[in-house]
């Protein structure tokens, strides 16, 4: 950051008729990791050289050069006090600047990546989302300490992790990350955290897709716990496995920010078996027929790389949803066209980023193609039993 300013004041000084800040785009970057050939158009005001300049070729550059200027300008004071600001102040001091809180988001972002730093090194950090309730005190780096098991049903926000001193975990013995906000009250104002039969836990939501704090705070637990087993609950759709995905391996925009991700994590449910006690048989019949369309004559299944498009074509065509009879019927419901080209698109994604020895990735892609033939998905609520999940997450969590 210091060789930025010291490169543009020298510039300044030597009376250079451009200025010069260096951009990548994470979309750009994480676009051509898959398409090797792609290239970049939506870095709008960036030269082929990675380059964002003043006055620049246009004004859209010229004001991204200011803007870009502002958010260092913004984190070099920010670390030299020791301070940490959130992209929302950002934007609420410079309206006229950013225009949309969009614009910060992806600019902070993009600035880190081209640092080759994650956000919080750059004492930038997203307004708490997360909620955490559980028999855990964090002490903070201003040694004030936050309890997170008195705040009952409303949970505690998660605070920035960087800010986070030591973490007593007491007598924790799991962790569940829950998809929905609802259910992680639910389960809050319950006490299950401390009733269940597996031993007190933590429970924690990212409130629907997890925002960076709240993935680098699960992170941080796994890395101060490694051997407690973490859980998650998620609905029976492709935003659910998603959301695993992404606490699991990261998403592709923030793939450089290894520091989190929590690989170990483990999809407790909604999974098909969960939901359709009796589509073994159904499984199996489905399994075969794939089989016996798909197969080369050595017994060898094409992964969904190796499809044509006509193949995958087939699986975007919506066949009649197939309704287990010991289902109940109202906690199933037929997948969207928005789900049907998500499920394909993550089928790819993980198929191309699958590494050797990754059964979870196998796992997953075997319950996306289980979505596809069914026609089907459900939320959390078609396991409970009028509204309390408590006993099945018992039988699960005791495992």
């Amino acid at each position: 950051m210091e060789t930025i300013f010291e490169s543009i004041f020298d510039d300044l000084a030597n009376g250079a008729s451009n200025l010069s800040i260096p951009y990548r785009s994470r979309t750009a970057t994480a676009r051509s990791r898959l398409l090797p050939d792609a290239h970049d158009s939506s870095a709008a005001g960036v030269r082929p050289d990675g380059l964002v300049t003043f006055p620049g070729r246009t004004p859209h550059e010229a004001n991204k050069f200011a803007s870009l200027l502002r958010i260092l300008e913004i984190s070099r004071e920010a670390i030299a006090t020791g301070t940490v600001i959130t992209k929302r102040n950002i934007y609420y001091q410079n309206t006229d600047l950013f225009k949309h809180q969009r614009v910060v988001d992806s600019l902070v972002d993009d600035l880190a990546f081209t640092l080759g730093v994650g956000r919080d090194d750059l004492n930038i950090v997203a307004a708490a989302k997360g909620l955490i309730a559980g028999p855990v005190t964090l002490t903070m780096r201003n040694n004030s300490v936050i309890p997170c098991g008195l705040s009952h049903e409303s949970g505690t926000l998660i605070p920035t992790p960087k800010l986070i001193r030591k973490i007593d975990f007491g007598l924790t013995a799991w962790i569940l990350v829950i998809e929905k906000e609802a259910t992680f009250r639910t389960l809050a104002a319950a006490g299950y955290h401390t009733k269940s039969l597996a031993g007190h836990g933590i429970l924690l939501t990212g409130k629907g897709f997890p925002d960076l704090a709240t993935r680098s705070f699960l992170n941080i637990i796994h890395s101060a716990r490694p051997h407690m087993p973490m859980y998650a609950l998620v609905d029976y759709d492709p935003d659910g496995l998603s959301i695993v995905r992404t606490y699991q391996v990261g998403s592709s925009s923030l793939f450089h920010e290894a520091d989190t991700i929590a690989p170990e994590l483990r999809w407790l449910g909604i999974r098909s078996d969960q939901i359709l006690p009796s589509t073994q048989s159904t499984e199996t019949s489905a399994s075969t027929q794939s089989s016996q369309e798909t197969s080369d004559g050595s017994g060898h299944e094409p992964s969904i790389a190796e499809r044509s498009g006509d193949e995958l074509s087939q699986l975007n065509r919506t066949p009649r949803p197939m309704h287990n009879r010991n289902a109940p019927l109202e906690a199933l419901s037929q997948l969207t066209p928005r789900d049907r080209r998500m499920a394909i698109s993550m089928l790819q994604g993980i198929s191309q980023e699958q590494r050797v020895g990754d059964t979870d990735g196998l796992d997953q892609m075997r319950e996306l193609q289980m979505m596809l033939m069914l026609n089907i998905k459900a939320e959390i609520q078609a396991v409970d039993n009028l509204g309390d999940i408590t006993h099945w997450l018992d039988e699960r969590l005791c495992e």
